[in-house]
């Protein structure tokens, strides 16, 4: 049995990445429905003034943060599709991970920076649902995960998912070029 150099793994890689990313949107609407949900239950039971089958019953606030939460998490990822072109500035990768077809096939360095960027858009969109399901913790009245932590998921999922736009603004504030196409001159390609 052969074994495939890391060169090939992270070009396969680059057409499984896109996939993971639009499964885990689609885990974030899903949670985003469930979380509306329990928060439209949670204000007809403030509204009706039930709380038989619990000890802790749901606040107005935390019931409107649900809601909240939950709408935010249905329509962020259907926003990210829809208006990507219009505040990416790390190129065409960040825009192309939202069309429905694949990306086309480039060099294999070319290849590499695009594993490598949606590698990042993984990360950051997994950071995007644990900050959603803290905030919900949060607003559901567990103690243990405040929302001091999900807004560092939010912010760190952000700049991981938009890894190329932050390496343009960083490299055109410090006036170096630290963008991932550095990948293609290291490993020897065009």
């Amino acid at each position: 049995m052969a074994v495939p150099d890391l060169g090939s793994v992270l070009v396969s890689l680059s057409e499984v990445f896109p996939l993971v990313v639009n499964l885990v949107f689609l885990l974030i609407a899903l949670l985003g429905v469930v979380y509306g949900t329990v928060g439209l239950y949670g204000l007809y039971g403030v509204a009706a003034g039930e709380h038989k089958f619990t000890n802790r019953p749901v606040t107005i606030d935390g019931a409107m943060g649900m809601l909240a939460l939950g709408s935010a998490m249905i329509v962020a990822p259907v926003l990210l599709w829809k208006f990507a072109n219009s505040f990416v500035l790390g190129g065409d990768i960040t825009f192309s991970m939202f069309n429905y077809g694949s990306t086309p096939r480039s060099s294999t360095c070319e290849d590499i920076k695009g594993a490598i960027t949606f590698f990042f858009m993984v990360l950051g969109s997994l950071a995007w649902l644990i900050a959603g399901m803290r905030l919900y913790n949060a607003t559901s009245g567990q103690h243990g995960a405040g929302p001091g932590s999900s807004a560092l998921y939010l912010v760190g999922g952000t700049l991981a998912f938009f890894i190329n736009d932050v390496a343009s603004l960083v490299g055109n504030t410090i006036k170096m070029d630290v963008s991932l196409s550095n990948v293609c001159t290291m490993i020897g390609g065009a």
